[in-house]
Order: structure tokens, then C-alpha cells, then sequence
């Protein structure tokens, strides 16, 4: 901007008689003969102040004239003005002369516009010149080439010349207006209705709309000018299209004005428009968190901010107007957005999941629209929609919901890396979850490059990728590795499941590194607390009691285990697996062969639970003797592991069985082709394996299979008993004679007499004092009352 104290570029000599120039009056080129004209007016003025004036000025005699005697109809001695406040003091009476004097010209006019402008420069002087036309009839210079109807080029010159613009010393390409020239140019029309600031204003706003729609607009050095001008003059469509296209990667990218712009829209138009109540609730939000930190660089500041959308109103709420035509296609995606965000944060993703089929029936009755979505909130809606589909468990229809975000994203011409930085660190999550490594490090390559170029710094997004990257470092069994992205995962709250995968995956670690502790209890306290808001059928809830299944069985508690499964009556791949695990753990092994076999007969299997079975299966085999058919399907095993990009449905059976299977496949070629999908992050560390072309690798990961710890403790000869038997020795336990169990069961007393002899045998026990005895050695009656 101008500074009146250290401008010292000599104005342009161009002394002049009244009407030569484009302001009206004479103009002085020099500070000497500018004091010289108007030394009547304050005739003891120090020379400083002439020469601070002259600058404000240009040398224009009018507009001198009207700031001294405005200082002197207020009583200020110029001199003891600050020259900052030199624009507030022109006297009215000049102004009106002025007015009278000043010709209605094409270049007045431009000089006019470009007094509300706070950032002239090429872009800048465009829309000046574009808001002309809504200003009235005059002359217009029209260019002999048929080209543009304004010469910005000779307006500009006629501008400068006349000292009414000036050349920025600071930055190239920049143009100042002296500060009282300023002021007296934004009244120059104040008693003319059809010219009044607010018509001004208007006509710059369009202007600037107008430009704005071209993308190239986006990255010019005017478009923060241009954004503000728009809110100035309330064009709240241009702001509504701006938002829907661009949304937050505009606080990014064009953080101050964004912020400033979008707080201006009123309450009114925030209730008609979804699009816009997000805008200002948003960058309301970030400009609290701004001042809350104290910093303005955009990424640190929106790194700490979580958006609520709490403006925007929900879905299901605005039905009938959506039905009667008051919304656009875009207000229905982000109340939809909105909408499940909270229901997420609620912990009631599932309901969630109804809000988005609710949009989608409603955008898809085309009769209450005339236009159809933006791609980004198109994208955004997808992005969400896939988020919420993972936080209920189907992770399938996940992964294909993000890539329907990212394949929008990328068709769409303004395509933000902001979009899909989450998409991909989620579609890597599901991947992970999905058993699909190859894929999960596919989109987790894509985050990192984007992350590179963006710095963006997401909370939620950050624990997705981390999430998804302590997963694939466990596939590979690089347990330092995924020590450290645990490190950097906070812990949920038990009742809300949005991240319950970080408690799941940090109890597949402990059981990795033989060091479960606490994770059991949690695990189990979440299951319990969110139970009733999990679908009941669905893979989140049995691929955590799976993974709760293999705790216990990490422990030697085979009775928890049990205990589990049998709240579990279900026909899930997942389900029987643990079954499956449990009877490999205490040598049924005919029993977990017969659950293996039946969940590779399923057709719907991810790669991961495929492996597992086979894994399962070939340790049956070799516990039942059968060693060629349990060689075969050992390589299976690993053939599904290699696909599938991870070790875990290896390392998770019992280790004298996993070092069996391991010694008998010494062939160095079979483990040098697996070797390279488990390339470590690192190859600085001992035992690292390479890419490709790595001698030795294979047999290095074949050791690090040799020495992973224990996982699921064998527990030969352990028995399992039925409900009603464990129901019939806690009985035993607690009543003191036949006839009372009778009693309590409803039964004969001889019925009872042969369960008790079915519940020894089935013990291996003669006796009743035994069969307790048994029972609190395999954990199925408490050591404490």
C-alpha cells in the first residue's frame, strides 16, 4: 500500500492548467510549488508536512485544499495529524466542488472503481475495467482491432500519468493510490444515485464473479482481491459456486481471504443454503482456531481443527423443504456429510449409513432439481460415505466407495489433493483390514507423495494412514516398526467405535511380541459397549471377537475363548475360524482340519481369512500325522500369503506346529520368490529383507518366522464342555447334593445322575471332588467368590 512517510518517487511532470488531466483542477509536480499554491490555506506549515501532503495528493491543488481546510473546519492543525489520517479529513464543501468539476470519463470512472480495490495489479485492474459497464453510458474508447470495449492498457496510462495510480516500490507488478486521493475517488459520486458506493461496489462484485469462473483464476495473484470484492457486494451464488467446487482446499490455498470473505455471508442466506452454512461455519471455525494458536500459516491451523459442520442443518430435518425445491443438489451432500459425521462421532455409523441412502434417493428423484452436483461434493459425499460404510464393518463396500471419491476427484478440473490425501489413507486402511497388502501399499504410496507436496496434516487422516501402515508392518512382521505407528495412535474411547481397529490391531501386535497385557480386557470392553450399535451379522463385530478369541488363546485361557464363540453362534468365515483355532490349540486337530475346510468351501473370502484356513489346515494335518497333505497345503498357505502380502495367517499358529511346517518347506527358491512382497521399510536393521534381486532374503524371512515368539499357547488334552455341562458343574460346585441339583435343573434325580456321568467322562474324572478340581484348572468355574 501507499506510505505517505516513505514514498519518495517524483510525481510524474505533468504541470497542468485546470481539465488538462483526469481529476479535476490544477496539479503541482513538485512539493515547493504544491506549498507554494496553497499556502494560503495554513500558511505556517512545516515543509515535512507540505511535502507528506503533496505525496497523499499528488500534487492534485483540489484535493490538498479539501484535507486542509477539513482539518481547519475541525480545529486540527495539520501538523499535529497523524499523515495516516490524512484521508479522513477532506472537507465537504471541496468534495462538492469537486464533483461539479470532475468530467464523467472512462478513465474517472476506472479510477473510481479502483479506490475500493485493496490489491491493484493486473488481474485486479481486469475486473475494475469489467465492472465498468454497470456504471451508466459515457464515451467509450473503443480499440480500432475489434478487441476488448476498455484499453485497460491506455486507461491505466491515463491513470498514471495524472498521479492517480502509482507503481509499488515494494513489489512488481503492483499499483498503489495515494490514501487521500483514495478517499476523495470512492466519493466522487456520492450525489449521484446511479453511482453511489454501494452501486459500485455491486458492479465490482459482478465483475469479480464473473472472472472468478475462469479456473485460471484460481492460482492468480487476483483472486483474493476478487473473492473479497464478491462477499463485498453479497454475491452469495458466486460464493455458494466457489465452495461447492473448490471447499476447504480454499482455505489452503487462500487462507486470510477466505476466512474473511465467508464470515460476511448473513444468517439469512446460511438457512437456504447448506453449501453456505458450511462455508461460514467452517472458516468461523478455523478463524476461532487462528486466534486460539496465534500462527496464520493454513496447514498449522487447520492441522488443529476438526470440522463440526454445525451450522448445517441435518438431513432428515429439512425433508419437506428439499421436497418442495428450496435446496440444490449440493445442500442435500453436505447435510448428508454433515449428517453422518455426527452420527459417526455418536458412535451410530450405522444410521449414518441410512442418511447417505436417504440422499441418494432423493438426488435421484430428479424432479425437485434443475441441476446436478458439483464433482467435489459429489467426491466428498463418496469419501464419507465410504468412511462411515468402513467404521460398520464392510470394508468391501468401503474400498469401493473411496475409489468411486478418487476417481471423481481426478475427473474433476479444480482436483484437490485435500480430497485425496483422506481418500487414499483410508482406501489403504480398508485394504489393510481387507487382507489386500499389495493395494493398501498402493494407495499408501499415493499419500505420501501428496503428503510431500501438500504438508497437510490432518488428525483423522493421519490416524487412518498410520493405522493402515502399523497393519502392513505387522504383515511382514516388522514389529518395530509397527511399535512405533501404534506409538503415534491415540487411544479411542471405549464407547465410541469410530477407531475401534486401533485396539484391535494393537492386540494382534501384543500377541505378536508375546506381550498381550491389557489389551484382552479392553478389547472385550469394547465389544460390550458398542455391541448394540454393531451390525449384528456384520465383519467388524466377528473380526473382533476373532482377534478377542486369539488373545485368550495367546493367554493359555482357552475357557474365555469358548466363552466367547459360544456368543457367537454363526456361520462367518470368521467365526468358524476361531473355532478353528481354538481346537487346533487344544489338539483336535481332525475337529480344526473339518472348521478349515469348511471356510475355504466358502466362495465370498477375502485372501487373508483364505490363508489363515490353509495355514490352519496344513497344521491339523501334520498334528494328525499326514505329512505330504499337509505339506501341500503349507504352500498353499504360503502361496495365499504371498498374494495376499502378509505373514499374520502363519505366525498365528501355534509355534511347535508353525517351526514344524517351516523346517519341512526348506526349499530356498519357494521362500526367495515369497521373500520380496515383505521388503522391510528399512534395510538398515539386521535381518532386513530387500526388494527384488536380494540374495538371501528369503531365508532371512524364513528365520524370521523361526524366531517369532509364541502366539496361541497349545493346550493338549484340554477339554471343551457343552453350555448345559458347564452349566451342570457350576452346579456341582455351588449345591450340595443330587436331589438339589435336580431341583434347581427341573430334572429327575437319575437324569441328572447320567449327565454327571456323561460331565466325568467327558473331564476324564471319576468323581465329583476331580471334576471340580478340573474345572478350576481349565478355568470353567472362578478361583474367587
Amino acid at each position: 500500500m501507499h506510505d505517505s512517510a516513505d514514498q519518495g518517487a517524483p510525481v510524474p511532470p505533468t504541470d497542468r492548467s485546470a481539465g488538462a488531466g483526469v481529476f479535476p483542477g490544477e496539479r503541482s509536480t513538485t512539493a515547493h510549488a504544491f506549498a507554494t499554491r496553497l499556502a494560503d490555506f495554513a500558511p505556517e506549515l512545516p515543509e515535512p508536512v507540505w511535502k507528506s501532503l503533496f505525496l497523499q495528493t499528488s500534487g492534485h491543488i483540489l484535493a490538498g485544499q479539501a484535507v486542509l481546510q477539513g482539518a481547519d473546519s475541525m480545529g486540527h492543525d495539520l501538523s499535529t495529524v497523524d499523515a495516516d489520517h490524512y484521508s479522513d479529513l477532506p472537507s465537504a464543501e471541496v468534495l462538492t466542488q469537486i464533483r461539479s468539476q470532475a468530467p464523467d470519463s472512462p478513465e474517472l470512472r476506472f479510477a473510481h472503481l479502483l479506490s475500493f480495490v485493496r490489491d491493484i495489479n493486473a488481474d485486479t485492474l481486469a475486473i475494475a475495467a469489467g465492472a465498468m459497464r454497470y456504471l451508466g453510458s459515457f464515451a467509450v474508447p473503443i480499440d480500432p482491432e475489434g478487441g476488448d470495449t476498455f484499453d485497460i492498457a491506455d486507461l491505466s496510462a491515463h491513470l498514471l500519468e495524472d498521479g492517480l495510480l502509482f507503481p509499488s516500490l515494494e513489489d512488481t507488478g503492483q499499483y498503489t493510490i495515494p490514501p487521500v486521493m483514495r478517499a476523495i475517488l470512492r466519493r466522487l459520486y456520492d450525489d449521484r444515485d446511479r453511482h453511489s458506493e454501494s452501486r459500485s461496489r455491486r458492479a465490482l462484485g459482478g465483475s469479480a464473479a464473473e472472472w472468478l469462473k475462469a479456473p485460471a483464476s484460481y492460482h492468480s495473484e487476483g483472486f483474493d482481491e476478487a473473492l473479497l470484492q464478491v462477499a463485498e457486494a453479497g454475491e452469495w451464488s458466486a460464493l455458494t459456486d466457489l465452495w461447492a467446487n473448490r471447499g476447504h482446499a480454499l482455505m489452503v490455498d487462500h487462507f486470510d481471504a477466505t476466512l474473511e470473505a465467508f464470515s460476511k455471508v448473513p444468517e439469512a442466506q446460511t438457512q437456504n443454503s447448506a453449501v453456505l452454512a458450511e462455508a461460514k461455519g467452517d472458516c468461523l471455525q478455523a478463524g476461532e482456531a487462528r486466534r486460539r494458536l496465534r500462527v496464520s500459516d493454513a496447514l498449522t491451523v487447520l492441522g488443529q481443527v476438526d470440522f463440526e459442520h454445525s451450522a448445517v442443518p441435518t438431513l432428515d430435518s429439512q425433508l419437506e423443504r428439499i421436497k418442495d425445491g428450496d435446496f440444490t443438489v449440493d445442500d442435500i451432500l453436505i447435510m448428508a456429510i454433515a449428517s453422518m459425521r455426527r452420527q459417526k462421532v455418536l458412535g451410530q455409523s450405522d444410521q449414518g449409513l441410512q442418511v447417505a441412502r436417504t440422499a441418494q434417493e432423493l438426488i435421484n428423484d430428479s424432479r425437485h432439481f434443475q441441476s446436478a452436483s458439483s464433482r467435489l461434493c459429489e467426491a466428498r459425499f463418496h469419501l464419507e460415505y465410504g468412511i462411515t460404510t468402513m467404521f460398520v464393518g464392510d470394508l468391501t463396500g468401503s474400498v469401493q466407495l473411496l475409489r468411486r471419491s478418487i476417481i471423481i476427484t481426478e475427473l474433476a478440473s479444480a482436483s484437490s489433493p485435500y480430497l485425496l490425501l483422506p481418500a487414499h489413507a483410508y482406501s489403504a486402511l480398508a485394504y489393510a483390514m481387507l487382507g489386500n497388502g499389495p493395494s493398501s501399499d498402493a494407495h499408501l504410496r499415493h499419500f505420501d507423495e501428496l503428503r510431500e507436496q501438500t504438508r497437510f496434516n490432518n488428525p483423522h487422516t493421519l490416524t487412518a494412514y498410520s493405522l493402515a501402515r502399523m497393519i502392513r508392518a505387522m504383515d511382514g512382521l516388522d514389529l518395530d516398526a509397527a511399535s512405533r505407528y501404534s506409538a503415534r495412535l491415540t487411544d479411542p474411547s471405549l464407547g465410541h467405535h469410530s477407531w475401534l481397529g486401533v485396539v484391535q490391531y494393537r492386540s494382534l501386535l501384543g500377541i505378536l511380541r508375546s506381550d498381550v497385557g491389557i489389551e484382552g480386557k479392553r478389547l472385550e470392553q469394547i465389544i460390550d459397549t458398542n455391541r448394540s450399535s454393531l451390525p449384528a451379522d456384520g465383519l467388524l463385530l466377528h473380526s473382533l471377537q476373532l482377534m478377542l478369541v486369539s488373545l485368550h488363546l495367546a493367554q493359555g485361557q482357552t475357557h474365555l475363548a469358548q466363552n466367547v464363540l459360544l456368543d457367537a453362534e454363526t456361520e462367518s468365515p470368521y467365526i468358524i475360524l476361531a473355532r478353528a483355532q481354538l481346537h487346533l490349540t487344544i489338539g483336535e486337530h481332525g475337529t480344526a482340519a473339518h472348521l478349515a475346510n469348511r471356510v475355504l468351501s466358502q466362495k465370498s473370502l477375502d485372501l487373508h481369512a483364505r490363508a489363515s484356513a490353509r495355514a490352519i489346515q496344513a497344521a491339523s494335518l501334520l498334528g494328525k500325522g499326514e505329512l505330504a497333505e499337509s505339506d501341500s497345503a503349507f504352500v498353499d498357505a504360503l502361496e495365499y500369503c504371498r498374494i495376499a502380502a502378509s505373514l499374520i495367517p502363519v505366525a498365528l499358529v501355534p509355534k511347535s506346529l508353525r517351526d514344524q511346517l517351516i523346517a519341512r518347506s526348506s526349499s530356498a527358491a519357494e521362500w526367495d520368490l515369497i521373500a520380496p512382497v515383505f521388503a522391510s521399510e528399512s534395510n538398515a536393521t539386521d535381518g532386513a529383507i530387500g526388494g527384488p534381486g536380494d540374495r538371501g532374503a528369503g531365508e532371512r524371512l524364513r528365520q524370521r518366522l523361526l524366531d517369532l515368539g509364541e502366539t496361541l499357547r497349545i493346550r493338549a488334552g484340554h477339554t471343551l464342555l457343552s453350555p448345559s455341562q458347564r452349566q451342570l458343574l457350576a452346579l456341582l460346585d455351588t449345591q450340595s447334593s443330587v436331589s438339589a441339583i435336580a431341583a434347581e435343573l427341573s430334572l429327575v434325580e437319575g437324569t441328572v445322575k447320567n449327565k454327571l456321568s456323561n460331565l466325568y467322562a467327558r473331564l476324564g474324572v471319576r468323581n465329583r471332588r476331580d471334576a471340580l478340581a478340573r474345572g478350576y484348572e481349565y478355568g470353567y468355574l472362578p478361583t474367587e467368590r
